[in-house]
């Protein structure tokens, strides 16, 4: 195995890490974490939240960081030229990103302090519900085309995209 092979490997298993704990980390926020702290008294609920808050943010702000690098390395550098003339497949990678990026502005939103996110704030389980179904169609659809859509070379003959 040469070195470039590793270091896309390296990208992919960053890329797939960082996924993993930041939607993690959002379920457990929405599923655990908030209806535990909804039970106990507004000031300790305050204090956590801030303690909390703090801790992952950074966290998320981390996390979209390295999706974002390995992710167009990956896009570019690797996947890309191997479903070159393949339509369906940019179409579907176009869509998982444009939906990505709406996973990243809700996250960041959600851990922020900007002033006009404050509804946003005000509801977390509404917003994380939606994040993290967001995030599961933008898994599903990188599975879907890693799965179904072979690379162009690997392709049938009667596979092959019409002149």
């Amino acid at each position: 195995m040469d070195a470039d092979t590793l270091f896309n490997i390296l990208m992919r298993v960053v890329h797939v890490m960082s996924a993993v704990v930041l939607l993690g980390g959002a379920c457990y926020v929405r599923f655990v974490l908030l209806p535990a702290a909804a039970e106990l008294p507004e000031a300790e609920h305050a204090a956590l939240r801030e303690r909390l808050l703090s801790r992952w943010k950074s966290i998320v702000h981390r996390g979209i960081g390295l999706l974002l690098i390995t992710g167009f390395y990956n896009y570019l550098e690797v996947t890309s030229p191997q479903h070159r003339g393949q339509g369906l497949y940019h179409m579907l990678m176009g869509i998982k990103i444009l939906l990505a990026l709406g996973v990243f502005f809700l996250a960041s939103a959600l851990v922020g302090r900007a002033a006009a996110f404050e509804g946003l704030r005000r509801q977390p389980r509404q917003w994380l519900t939606i994040l993290i179904v967001l995030a599961g169609v933008v898994v599903g659809i990188g599975s879907a085309i890693k799965v179904a859509l072979p690379p162009a070379a690997a392709a049938p003959a009667d596979a092959a995209p019409a002149p």
